[in-house]
């Protein structure tokens, strides 16, 4: 009994390091190649000016284009270190020396040890790891572990921690990252504990994991899936996003006020979000940006506003229930300086000057973001894989209110501190 419980100890704090490893590698070592991209996004910016003059078309080219879409795309190096890990560990066979040393605590909240996989792949992208789960035999656990694969945070969410965390937490990124994960999936564990006791009340089948034996991982297959996961990402930059970041540019930027100037940034500038800190209702908008993006933004923030979010940031996560990766550069597009992101284009300067991201604003972001709903790819997984529109919209509906609940509870906590 006690080498058996020294080996399974001694294999989770191996699992534990390997996960570390990995979130070090995708936060540290990736930044070097990021600042590079960004580097380059500068040099085009300042290239376009010297050669377009002042304008819209000016403004579109740089705000809309360049830094809509770079500010997706300068995230590539931290998603190829990630999947780089992913697909090591997929082709090592160590995911199912993971499911085998997780088995016996997935059956205290009601799912099988073969869950373990789909859900560790979830971290890489939740489409794929929700059709994993067909290798669950039983379907009401197959059903469960596809509502929990959403809160596995995603390789589309990576852009918006390294982009907040490296901004606000320069100090401890690492230990931020790791707690947002951690409450990740602990809430993934309590809704596992949750809907097992309301919906799905059968037995679990007991029937030990399938292990496979250790191998040396091929190097090539690892840089050809590596490779892969890296093309889809910049397919999807070069058409989704693209086309996703003009038509947000277009809607932030019409229709032109009389006084207005061309850059999108000078007209958000004239409308102050309400304080974070105040607890009252706050005050009457100026009316002096009514752009499309603006007049919805403003629908839709008195939901939000507990939260400590202003219009623009529910329009961010709002653009985000189509793809995650949308909201980063939306945030590019409505957090831009005018003449000033021409010289400094980075959008985490960006934001840490526009004044509105507190230290509790930025975790309730961050905690709202891992939690709320999955992008629409992942719910119409769910709807095809369960047979049911049903679980789909549950998920939809749940994961929000999760999200709204706990990152009120987060904001309001940070505040005391």
């Amino acid at each position: 009994m006690p080498t058996t419980f020294y080996k399974k100890l001694s294999e989770t704090f191996t699992f534990l390091f390997f996960i570390w490893l990995m979130f070090f590698c995708t936060f540290t070592l990736g930044r070097y190649p990021q600042e590079g991209i960004l580097w380059l996004l500068e040099q085009l910016n300042q290239f376009l000016a010297t050669i377009l003059p002042q304008g819209l078309l000016l403004d579109f080219i740089s705000n809309g284009v360049v830094n809509g879409v770079g500010s997706v795309l300068s995230f590539l190096p931290n998603i190829l270190i990630l999947f780089f890990f992913m697909y090591i560990f997929e082709e090592s066979g160590y995911l199912t020396h993971v499911a085998a040393l997780l088995d016996h605590l997935m059956h205290k909240i009601g799912l099988h040890g073969n869950s373990v996989v789909p859900l560790l792949m979830g971290f890489g992208c939740n489409v794929p790891a929700i059709l994993a789960t067909k290798t669950i035999p039983e379907f009401k656990r197959r059903v469960l572990t596809m509502l929990l694969i959403p809160f596995m945070s995603c390789s589309a969410r990576l852009p918006i921690l390294v982009l907040l965390v490296g901004t606000f937490f320069p100090q401890h990124p690492i230990l931020v990252i790791f707690g947002l994960y951690a409450l990740s999936i602990v809430m993934a564990i309590l809704t596992a504990i949750l809907l097992d006791k309301v919906f799905f009340k059968t037995p679990i089948d007991l029937t030990p994991v399938e292990v496979l034996p250790l191998q040396k991982p091929k190097i090539k297959n690892v840089l050809r899936l590596t490779w892969d996961a890296g093309y889809e990402y910049l397919k999807k930059i070069g058409t989704v996003v693209l086309i996703a970041m003009m038509a947000i540019w277009f809607l932030s930027n019409f229709p032109q006020n009389d006084s207005s100037v061309y850059s999108s940034a000078h007209r958000l500038a004239a409308v102050q979000p309400p304080s974070p800190y105040s607890s009252t209702e706050a005050e009457p908008q100026p009316n002096g940006d009514n752009t499309y993006l603006a007049c919805f933004g403003r629908f839709i923030e008195p939901a939000l506003r507990p939260l400590g979010f202003d219009w623009k940031m529910s329009v961010c996560l709002t653009t985000g229930l189509a793809a995650k990766e949308f909201i980063v550069g939306t945030m590019a597009i409505l957090y831009s300086s005018g003449e000033d992101n021409l010289e400094n284009p980075h959008i985490g300067t960006q934001l840490r000057n526009s004044g509105v991201f507190t230290i509790p604003v930025v975790l309730s972001f961050l905690v709202f973001a891992m939690l709320y709903m999955p992008c629409v790819a992942t719910i119409y997984a769910i709807k095809r894989e369960s047979g049911s529109w049903k679980w789909a919209l549950f998920s939809v509906v749940y994961s929000i209110a999760l999200a709204w609940g706990v990152a009120f509870v987060v904001f309001r906590v940070a505040l005391l501190f």
